[in-house]
C-alpha cells in the first residue's frame, strides 16, 4: 500500500490540536458526516470493543453499518468497515490518493497548517461511509476527544468508556484532565451513556450539564454458573441467554455500555434490537485470544496500566490455578514502567522482546526496566521466547500471556487477521 505510506509519513508531523482544518476540510466536502446517524465513542479503554458490539447488534438488527476505530491490528484498512466488512485495499488506495490530494489543496486555498495523518484518516471515513450511504456509524476517538478529529460529529448519543490513566503527554498527568479532554465529545441536548467510573471521572461528566446514564445502573448482565452464556437484563426487556465470544469481566461491562446505547437509541430511532446474534455473532481479534491450547497462549493487546490491571483480573478469573508467563513488548512512549507494576505479583517470568518499528523501545531498555519490578526476566528473539516460553508453561502447569503493545499483533496475526505463529 504505497499510498497508505506516503500517509504515514505525515505522523512525523506530530499532533495537532484544533478542529479548525478538520472542519474546513469536510465543509469543503459538503460535510459527508452530516449525511447519516452518529454514536460517538471515547475512553481510555474498551473503545474499540465498545463500538464493535454496538456496531454487531444494529446491523444484526438490520442497519446498514459503517465502523471507524484506531488502531489497526495488522494493516490500516482494518480501520474502515461497513457491515463488518473491512474496505478493500484498492478502494482504500484510492480514498487515501484522492483525498490527500484534496485535502492539501484545500489547506493551501485556506492558508491552513498541513493536514494531518489522522485527520485525512477521518476525512477518508466520513466520506467513504457516505458514499456507501450507510444509516448508521460508529465512530471511535484516536485519542482524548475535546481536540480529536472525530470529535466534528452531532451525534445521536456520546459513548464514554472506562477512564484511566494514559497518554499523559497530551491529556494530561491526572485522571481528571484526562476526563476532562474526554468528555469533549459530550454535546449539548445529546444523551451520554458511560461505563462505571471512579467520583472523580463521574463529576467531571456530570459537569458537562447533560444527562448522564451509566451502565452499571441501566443493565444487568452476570454469567451463568458452570456455563459460557451469560443473562441480561435491561430497563427495556429480559434476554434470553446469550454465548457471549469476548473473554473477561471487563467484556462483560463493555457489553453493558454498548446494550446501554442500543436501549436508549432503540426508542428513538423505532427498532426492535436483534441482540441475541449482535452478541453472539461479535469478533474483535487481539482482546484476550487464546491463539494456542497446549500450553495456553494468550494475546492481548493491553498497552497500559489500565489495561494491564484488567488483564491481570481476567486471568485470575479465568485461570486461578495456574502460573503465567509473560511475552512483553512496548513502545517508547508508553507507561511500561506502570504496566509491569500492574503484573509483577502473578508474572512468574517474562520475556522480553524488541519492538523493531516506529516508536518501538528494545528488549535490553523493557529488561531494564523490568528488573527493578519483576523476577526471572530475560531478553529474546521473539520466535526464542515463543519455544522458551511453551517449554516453560509446559514443565510449570502455566500459560504464557504476549502483551504490552497492541503493535506486537503484526508478529502474530495476518492479514486475514488469523494468529499465524505456529
Amino acid at each position: 500500500m504505497d499510498a497508505f505510506r506516503n500517509l504515514f509519513k505525515r505522523t512525523a508531523d506530530g499532533i495537532k490540536p484544533g478542529l479548525d482544518v478538520i472542519n474546513k476540510i469536510l465543509n469543503c466536502l459538503d460535510n459527508p458526516h452530516h449525511k447519516y446517524t452518529v454514536i460517538h465513542v471515547a475512553g481510555t479503554n474498551g473503545k474499540g470493543s465498545v463500538c464493535k458490539i454496538i456496531e454487531s447488534i444494529l446491523h444484526s438488527s438490520g442497519f446498514k453499518t459503517g465502523l471507524f476505530t484506531s488502531p489497526h491490528l495488522v494493516h490500516f484498512a482494518e480501520r474502515y468497515q461497513i457491515n463488518g466488512k473491512i474496505i478493500s485495499k484498492n478502494r482504500l488506495n484510492r480514498l487515501i490518493i484522492s483525498m490527500e490530494k484534496k485535502v492539501d489543496s484545500i489547506c493551501e486555498e485556506n492558508n491552513l497548517r498541513k493536514a494531518t495523518f489522522f485527520e485525512i484518516s477521518t476525512a477518508i471515513a466520513f466520506q467513504y461511509f457516505a458514499d456507501e450511504n450507510i444509516d448508521i456509524a460508529i465512530i471511535e476517538t484516536g485519542m482524548g476527544g475535546r481536540w480529536d478529529a472525530t470529535n466534528v460529529v452531532s451525534p445521536i448519543v456520546s459513548v464514554i468508556t472506562h477512564i484511566g490513566i494514559d497518554h499523559t503527554e497530551f491529556l494530561g498527568k491526572t485522571l481528571d484532565k484526562i476526563a476532562f479532554e474526554k468528555a469533549g465529545i459530550i454535546k449539548n441536548n445529546r444523551p451520554v451513556i458511560s461505563a462505571p467510573q471512579d467520583q472523580v471521572v463521574r463529576n467531571i461528566l456530570k459537569s458537562k450539564g447533560e444527562k448522564v446514564f451509566f451502565s452499571n445502573e441501566l443493565i444487568t448482565i452476570n454469567k451463568i454458573r458452570n456455563s459460557s452464556k451469560i443473562k441480561i437484563n435491561t430497563p427495556s426487556v429480559d434476554l434470553p441467554a446469550i454465548q457471549f465470544p469476548l473473554l473477561g469481566k471487563h467484556q462483560l461491562e463493555n457489553a453493558s455500555v454498548a446494550i446501554s446505547v442500543i436501549d436508549l437509541i432503540s426508542n428513538s430511532m423505532n427498532f426492535e434490537p436483534n441482540y441475541k446474534e449482535g452478541l453472539e455473532q461479535v469478533r474483535w481479534p487481539g482482546r484476550f485470544s487464546i491463539i494456542s491450547s497446549n500450553p495456553i497462549i494468550i494475546f492481548d493487546s493491553a498497552h497500559n496500566p489500565d489495561g494491564a490491571k484488567t488483564l491481570v483480573q481476567t486471568l485470575n478469573e479465568l485461570y486461578p490455578n495456574s502460573s503465567f508467563g509473560f511475552i512483553l513488548g512496548f513502545l517508547k512512549d508508553k507507561d511500561s514502567y506502570g504496566f509491569m507494576n500492574e503484573i509483577k505479583d502473578v508474572a512468574e517470568k517474562s520475556w522480553f522482546v524488541d519492538m523493531d518499528m516506529h516508536r518501538g523501545q528494545s528488549a535490553s531498555i523493557s529488561k531494564k526496566i523490568g528488573d527493578r519490578i519483576l523476577k526471572n526476566t530475560e531478553t529474546a528473539l521473539f520466535s526464542d521466547a515463543i519455544d522458551k516460553s511453551s517449554k516453560w508453561a509446559l514443565k510449570n502447569n502455566g500459560l504464557i500471556v504476549i502483551t504490552g503493545s497492541i503493535r506486537l499483533a503484526e508478529i502474530i496475526i495476518d492479514e486475514d487477521l488469523n494468529f499465524n505463529i505456529f
